[in-house]
């Protein structure tokens, strides 16, 4: 009768032999190289999301509704002659009576520095009601 052997427990599926070693080089290069896995996986992502998005169906095509045209103005006619001239005159005289207004708004500023620019406009609002300039009429006739 062959005699039976046994087996030493240090021998055999027992082991782990360098599998430690393994893990710590791995751990290590993945603790170095973070970055390098971190643009990999965005690399895949990517690829993915396009794959995936090439390969859907297309969307149906979304008709906006038709908007409404906006009004437009009559072309104002072609002014000649005398109503050039006094197209060009009304023009000319809007633009001296606003340029006196702010001349004079910046006049009732300056000449009441301690109001609040609420109160300043209510002053300058009066004085322009009046149909009064210090441009033209030479005095402000506001109290002080």
């Amino acid at each position: 009768m062959a005699a039976k052997r046994r087996r030493s427990g240090s021998k055999g599926g027992g082991t782990l032999g360098c599998a430690p070693f393994l893990v710590l080089i791995v751990v290590a290069l993945i603790i170095q190289y973070w970055w390098v896995l971190l643009i990999a996986a965005g690399l895949v992502a990517m690829t993915v999301a396009l794959v995936r998005m090439a390969n859907a169906p297309a969307r149906p095509a979304r008709v906006p509704p038709p908007r409404p045209q906006p009004a437009v103005a009559p072309p104002r006619p072609v002014l000649g002659g005398d109503d050039l001239t006094a197209h060009m005159r009304g023009n000319k005289r809007t633009r001296r009576v606003r340029d006196m207004q702010e001349w004079d708004y910046e006049w009732i500023r300056l000449s009441h520095p301690g109001k609040s620019l609420r109160e300043v406009n209510e002053i300058a609002n009066a004085h322009f009601a009046r149909g009064r300039s210090i441009g033209i009429n030479g005095e402000d006739p506001s109290p002080r």
